[in-house]
């Protein structure tokens, strides 16, 4: 039975110091995005400006990184609104911004240079007033993350505010469910490391409707950048849509129709045929296992974007003409009709140029899908998949025996750029091994490269890090090395994408697997345990991200605590050499295994 939450009140200075500390957690496996624009966070401001009353704010108390924290289980967009408009991250409707100097602790960060006074600022009073209003604090002393779940989906299942796909995902927690979340994270772009994660970090990795510098730009998101939805329809979640109907044709026979009704049973919502058609298609998710299936979704995806990579049109544009009408209907076919052959057949593309072309207004001749809106039979779905596959066929060949399928190098990569940013102690990125001014190779590099995964490793059970090599995170590194090799960088976030080709080609002949070789065989003589060694080796891959080869270097902490030559290291942050544990925190650090 669940516990009875306690109610309080806090001000909103108090609540702005909670957040500077750090107080406030996210948890992204049941809340939603962060989606309200300037016009929705001005209205609630005006109505603590006003003394209106506001709806009630709901926590849970859970521990994160050794610190009791609130988890927000109701109330992220109010938070995010009052925080950012503190921090004057936008004005109200009148055009004027919070006084820091309203408050003790914003005059400090304001006086420091960690916040930045805009202007014209509010009258002090008119800012006092917004401080001094007392928030409905509600706290939930409750651990227990299915009840958690079940609050969440209680409190959202009615609420017009979320999106009809938002109502779904409110608290599910199938593997269906959790699929389409994390594969639709990672095509957004709004990956975290990890779940949960700080509500400072949340406007980094939300989806920017405002064209302003933080967060995602909706229009580079992929299904916005191809016309396949809109940013409205982003904002609706209709991309977690897409990516739904997309994987229950995937796995179950035959493909089934597309409706809203449909997409509800899949959650179990509806009627009494939504346990079938729900159970249905967890089984079948079940059957063929998450991880392969997101591998084939990922896998697919990618040979779309190599497909259409540097082209003058976007996908719809290509296929279907400068019109978005039905958009993403032509998206489906397009992507069922690669996954019949390339997963299904298990064929690779010879001919990607020729299969652009012949994608080239396709919808006139082939992917003629019917007019008119609601439900999309399995049928019509079926038969333009059929015809399709007939007409694209003859750019695939049969994979040889060894050739690699299943891996979406361009979608991880990306990925893991972006999930930098939330957990930046657990990434690291080097050019590359070789000096750029000699020509040698710099061994100590290696040695530290290792050093600094083990650090990582030990952040505590399960945590994962990576080194990748063949990335820069400053614009001039990047075109040094490019200068240096004559090669190009490809931009990607705050990142620039190198490659190591340059080196493969100067010091090892243009011979990849001699080159992927110095990190394999260095391995041996590093002074780490035998299973870290073990395990590093066995998944350290070479990837080509659009012609530019990258080397990642994964580890999991899943054998206790790593030392590196008879010591153990920590990590705190990107930027940061491995510290060595102290004698004295060595009981504290121990109890994190």
């Amino acid at each position: 039975m669940a516990n009875q939450p306690i109610i309080n009140g806090k001000v909103v200075e108090r609540s702005y110091e909670d957040y500077r500390n750090s107080l406030y957690l996210v948890n992204r496996r049941y809340q939603r995005k962060l989606v309200w624009g300037v016009s929705e966070k001005r209205a609630f401001i005006d109505s603590l400006a006003n003394g209106y009353p506001v709806p009630l704010f709901l926590f849970s108390i859970s521990e994160y990184k050794d610190i009791v924290r609130n988890e927000i289980i109701d109330g992220m967009q109010r938070l995010n609104a009052i925080f950012s408009f503190i921090e004057n991250e936008y004005s109200l409707e009148n055009g004027f911004y919070f006084d820091l100097s309203a408050t003790a602790i914003t005059k400090d960060l304001l006086d420091r240079g960690i916040l930045i006074q805009k202007h014209p600022v509010l009258d002090r009073s008119q800012c006092v007033k917004i401080v001094s209003y007392e928030l409905p604090y509600s706290i939930y002393n409750e651990s227990d993350p299915d009840v958690i779940d079940e609050v969440f989906r209680r409190i959202n299942s009615n609420g017009q505010h979320l999106s009809r796909q938002e109502i779904r995902q409110a608290g599910a927690t199938s593997e269906f469910a959790q699929l389409v979340r994390l594969l639709s994270t990672q095509i957004r772009g709004d990956v975290s490391h990890d779940d949960v994660l700080l509500l400072s970090k949340m406007e980094e990795v939300s989806i920017n409707q405002e064209l302003n510098d933080t967060g995602i730009n909706a229009d580079t998101v992929f299904w916005v950048k191809e016309n396949i939805i809109n940013k409205e329809d982003l904002r609706q979640s209709m991309d977690e849509e897409q990516v739904a109907d997309l994987l229950a044709a995937m796995v179950l026979n035959p493909i089934p129709p597309s409706n809203v009704s449909v997409l509800d049973e899949y959650y179990g919502f509806r009627n009494v045929d939504s346990e079938t058609r729900g159970k249905k298609i967890e089984d079948a998710v079940l059957a063929v296992n998450p991880e392969r299936l997101s591998e084939q979704f990922l896998y697919v995806l990618d040979e779309i974007k190599k497909i259409f990579y540097n082209r003058h049109k976007t996908i719809i544009g290509h296929i279907v003409g400068p019109r978005i009408y039905k958009g993403p209907r032509y998206f489906q076919i397009l992507f069922l009709s690669l996954y019949e052959l390339l997963v299904k057949q298990e064929k690779k593309i010879i001919d990607y140029d020729r299969l652009y072309n012949q994608f080239d207004n396709i919808s006139s001749r082939t992917m003629n899908i019917a007019g008119g809106g609601g439900w999309w039979t399995s049928k019509e779905k079926t038969d333009l998949v059929a015809a399709t596959v007939g007409v694209i066929a003859s750019n695939f060949v049969d994979r040889a025996d060894g050739d690699p399928m299943y891996h979406s190098y361009t979608t991880e990569v990306e990925t893991l750029l972006k999930q930098s940013h939330t957990e930046n102690s657990q990434y690291d990125f080097k050019q590359g091994i070789y000096n750029l001014a000699t020509g040698e190779r710099n061994d100590d590099l290696l040695k530290k490269i290792f050093k600094t995964i083990t650090a990582m490793a030990n952040s505590g059970k399960k945590s994962v890090g990576y080194v990748i090599v063949g990335v820069a995170d400053k614009v001039e590194d990047a075109e040094k090395i490019c200068e240096r090799y004559n090669t190009s960088y490809i931009k990607v976030g705050s990142f620039y994408i190198t490659g190591v080709d340059g080196e493969v080609s100067e010091f090892n002949k243009g011979n990849y697997d001699e080159y992927f070789g110095i990190f394999k065989n260095s391995i041996n003589s590093m002074p780490i345990s035998e299973h870290y060694k073990r395990q590093l080796g066995s998944k350290m891959r070479m990837v080509n991200y659009h012609d530019k080869s990258v080397i990642i270097i994964k580890i999991i902490c899943d054998n206790g605590a790593a030392f590196f030559d008879n010591g153990y290291f920590t990590r705190s942050g990107a930027s940061n050499d491995p510290i060595p544990v102290s004698p004295e925190s060595m009981p504290a650090f121990f109890a994190k295994f």
